[in-house]
């Protein structure tokens, strides 16, 4: 006995210091232990109810709270009913909240929040009569609420008592505080005018929906009208008649014209109504997918096969993922039009991506879904399309710069018509509007199965930058690298950031078979920067660049169209600021947002017209930057190159965006504020004084050299010496010179980069360079092969730069020396992938075929890293290593090679 005494005490005590700490479960744990002293007080109960309820556990709060009522008999506490409707509310038990609160309320009747509770239990269980009756019981009591005036609304509406619900709603209006509600004002009003439309007020109903238009802030009502609060609420009919109104004011909006055909398709099942919106809507916007299938699906409804056929082709061509339930839709209507082969053709396509039945399911999920294994795929199964041009501009960020002048070029040239143009882009927002309506142009984003598909299947690929790291140009595939810019900075294996060179540029540079360089140095400095001097199989021309004649070639009617654009005043020049980004990689970019908006401050006081442009790296740092308000900023659609070609003169740090500008002979001014700074960390290939503009490194130096050049425009001998070193072959015609070599294979007047004739050409797998004891005789046999006059290529992994003991060894490796990084993102298929595991683990093969895979596998490795690149010698450092092996063997040699 007295050791039960003893634990009560020692519970109750507890029970006292977890109180005090406010420990919730401490002091329902010991409470429940306390039961031999409490069993028959209600207070007790209530106490644990309350404690479990705290603690999330409804079920126990509520046996707790039963328990408490049983013992208070007849007459319990009027709080105990609040407490256990509220247990029953989180169990969902509507019907015994419903009774429990009207016990409650009956007693008291002055209770607010009961009655608001009630009404909400009444509302789930969608007995709407019994709502409005809790929910007057509660307005009467807090007349001022709006949102309950706006569920009783609500609730008259269910009711179909249209006249109190207008009432209600206007209740609900005038109490709303109109600074703080957001949307549900909108919503309210909305309400309201469809209250007053039923009751036959049309003209309050235009003035309410105008006011909800006007306060809207989620369903874009100000483009598309009422008719998206019609729609959004399930009011089909009005959101038809409300929608063809709108295309009253603006037939040329084609979601407007897609979403009046959707309501009418899917909501209203008319698709003979639907099918001349859809074509509308296509008509002016053919950019996305599930658009084409829904005109698709609408002709197959109307058993119009043959045109249901072409828009799912359509549909097909723009899926950026692989939907293998639109390849069977089109089978289907092929099959309907007695196109058998075709039929079946795109069935099989359907499975493109489905598990082969002697692939296990565990390793077919852990692999289906990567990106390099989609692409392995769709490279082993789509074939060359002869009339098929491939765009990509920096990483997709805009149609843009040389890919996008040669573009402009060819897209509507009589000789192009057949052709199919892909591009690129990170957004379908950024397409400009002149090209959404085009039949033969298709936009993909970067990395989806389209990119896939297309990237391998394209005759033609053009690039400025970089393609994606898994990609491999096809044998029959010719590449045009145009590259970006002039290299002011450092780049490839001359910068601090890469000592081991960039392996998308080398490996980029090593597939091309066609690369354009603007100047001899950018002839010299180009291959060797990006370690592909004398190795690379492709041409490389001095040719000019293409987006230079935008700015060149630029018409009267171009330029009063981007001045109406910009909203500059005429009678003024302009002024055009573009810096680069900072920072070692483009991953850990920055930007210094104060000075420039200080400086851009100083520049808008002066008399001219000023133009910002960041650069597409450093945009992402500044777009929460609030820029002073008279400096102008262009919108994407705009081209740099455009702004060059109306700009009076230009401002830039490092950007090599200058260079663009020197064939206009306009001013150029050098803002170097921290070239210190910026030469240490990323490196610059020009001194000062070989630049052609004037140079300023303080705010002050900037504003007064502005304002000598809005006055005194003409070039200096110095800089016309300069603009004939960089600018040789810019002469307007550089686009018709490239597109003549490119598709033409039209050499005339190209003036190409010799290459080094030489003894012989070696490639060393270097790897990680695992025998750090024979790093010395190895980097002095690299070089005394260069100095015997032989081409000489290494190839090591990028993390070797993490090693610095291995990595100051390599510091005595001539610079002559093709030095290339190399990366993980081998292609594989899941077959491959199969083999490659399997033989790396177990040392041999199961079949033949498995060997087969592998070595398809690396032959297409050896491609994307080295092109059409071919070497008399392979020698691999890393010959313990399956990977590097393998590599060795699938790299054709000299001798080997037809």
């Amino acid at each position: 006995m007295k050791s039960k005494i003893d634990n009560l005490l020692t519970r109750y005590v507890a029970l006292k210091i977890y109180t005090r700490r406010d420990n919730v479960q401490g002091m329902y744990r010991n409470l429940l232990k306390l039961k031999p002293l409490y069993k028959n007080k209600t207070d007790y109960y209530y106490r644990l109810s309350k404690l479990g309820y705290r603690q999330k556990k409804w079920k126990q709060a509520l046996d707790h709270i039963n328990t408490a009522m049983q013992l208070a008999g007849n007459q319990p506490p009027d709080e105990y009913y609040v407490y256990k409707a509220d247990c029953l509310i989180h169990l969902g038990e509507s019907a015994k909240v419903v009774s429990c609160l009207n016990e409650y309320v009956s007693n008291k009747p002055t209770n607010a929040q009961a009655w608001l509770k009630l009404a909400n239990e009444y509302i789930k269980l969608r007995q709407w009569k019994d709502a409005t009756n809790s929910l007057e019981s509660y307005l009467k009591l807090h007349p001022e609420d709006s949102g309950a005036s706006y569920q009783l609304a609500e609730c008259y509406r269910k009711l179909k008592d249209y006249q109190l619900a207008e009432v209600k709603y206007r209740q609900a209006v005038n109490n709303l505080d109109h600074k703080h509600v957001g949307q549900t004002l909108a919503n309210s009003y909305y309400w309201l005018g469809l209250m007053q439309l039923k009751n036959n007020h049309p003209e309050k109903a235009f003035q309410s929906f105008n006011k909800a238009i006007e306060l809207d802030q989620e369903l874009n009502g100000q483009r598309f009208g009422i008719g998206v609060f019609h729609e959004h609420y399930k009011q089909w009919d009005y959101a038809v008649e409300a929608y063809k109104n709108q295309l009253q004011l603006n037939n040329k909006d084609a979601e407007l014209q897609f979403k009046l055909a959707s309501l009418l398709d899917k909501k209203l099942y008319a698709p003979e109504d639907a099918l001349r919106y859809y074509e509308k809507a296509l008509e002016l916007d053919k950019v996305r997918s599930p658009w084409n299938f829904a005109l698709a699906n609408c002709y197959e409804q109307l058993k119009d096969y043959q045109n249901a056929a072409k828009w799912y082709e359509s549909a097909i061509a723009r899926q950026e993922k692989h939907r293998p339930g639109n390849y069977r839709r089109l089978g289907y209507v092929l099959a309907q039009l007695g196109r058998t082969k075709e039929s079946l053709a795109a069935y099989q396509e359907a499975e493109l991506f489905d598990k082969p039945s002697h692939i296990d399911q565990s390793l077919y999920k852990k692999n289906i879904a990567k990106t390099n294994v989609r692409y392995a795929i769709s490279y082993e199964h789509y074939s060359i399309n002869d009339k098929m041009v491939f765009y990509e501009s920096l990483g997709g960020a805009r149609m843009m710069d040389s890919p996008f002048a040669i573009f402009e070029y060819i897209v509507n040239d009589i000789n192009f018509k057949d052709y199919t143009h892909v591009w690129v882009v990170n957004s379908f927002g950024i397409i400009p509007n002149e090209f959404r309506s085009m039949n033969n142009v298709i936009f993909v984003k970067k990395g989806s199965d389209a990119y896939f598909k297309y990237i391998a299947s394209a005759k033609y690929l053009i690039c400025n930058s970089t393609f994606e790291p898994y990609v491999v140009r096809k044998p029959d595939q010719l590449y045009l690298q145009t590259s970006h810019g002039i290299f002011y900075k450092t780049v490839g294996r001359d910068s601090a950031a890469t000592p081991v060179g960039v392996a998308g540029s080398t490996r980029n540079l090593l597939q091309a078979t066609h690369i354009i360089v603007p100047n001899e140095f950018m002839a010299e400095k180009q291959p060797k920067s990006y370690s592909i001097k004398d190795i690379n199989s492709g041409q490389i021309a001095k040719i000019g660049y293409p987006r230079i004649d935008v700015t060149l070639n630029i018409t009267d009617d171009a330029k009063q169209r981007i001045a109406s654009k910009l909203g500059i005043n005429p009678s003024k020049k302009l002024v055009l600021y573009v810096p680069t980004w900072r920072g070692s990689t483009k991953s850990d970019n920055k930007f210094d947002s104060n000075k420039l908006i200080e400086d851009l401050k100083m520049l808008a006081e002066l008399d001219a017209n000023v133009v910002f442009r960041g650069h597409t790296i450093s945009n992402r740092l500044l777009k929460d930057v609030k820029l002073p308000k008279n400096i102008i900023v262009p919108s994407p659609d705009i081209l740099t190159n455009e702004l060059l070609g109306i700009a009076d003169i230009v401002i830039s740090d490092y950007s090599s965006v200058f260079f663009d500008f020197l064939v206009t002979e306009r001013p150029i001014i050098h803002y170097l504020y921290d070239v210190d700074d910026y030469a240490k960390e990323r490196g610059l290939n020009l001194s000062e004084d070989e630049l052609p503009g004037s140079v300023a490194k303080t705010s002050k130096q900037l504003i007064a050299a502005v304002a000598d050049k809005l006055r005194n425009d003409k070039p200096s001998s110095h800089y016309m010496k300069v603009k004939d070193r960089f600018c040789p072959y810019d002469d307007g015609r550089s686009t018709e010179r490239i597109v003549k070599w490119f598709f033409y294979s039209d050499n005339q007047d190209i003036d190409f980069v010799d290459r080094l004739k030489s003894n012989k050409s070696y490639l060393f797998l270097g790897g990680v360079l695992s025998d750090q004891s024979g790093i010395p005789g190895f980097i002095d046999k690299l070089n005394h092969l260069k100095k015997d006059g032989n081409i000489v290529t290494l190839m090591l992994k990028k993390e070797l730069s993490k090693d610095k003991d291995k990595f100051r060894a390599l510091a005595k490796l001539s610079l002559d020396i093709n030095l290339t990084a190399h990366d993980k993102n081998m292609p594989t298929t899941l077959e491959e992938t199969i083999a490659i595991n399997y033989f790396h683990s177990e040392e041999k093969f199961l079949n033949k075929r498995m060997e087969l895979s592998y070595k398809q596998a690396f032959k297409r490795e050896a491609r994307r890293l080295f092109g059409d690149t071919q070497f008399d010698e392979v020698v691999n450092y890393e010959n313990n290593s399956n990977y590097w092996n393998a590599l060795q063997e699938s790299i054709p040699l000299t001798s080997t090679v037809d």
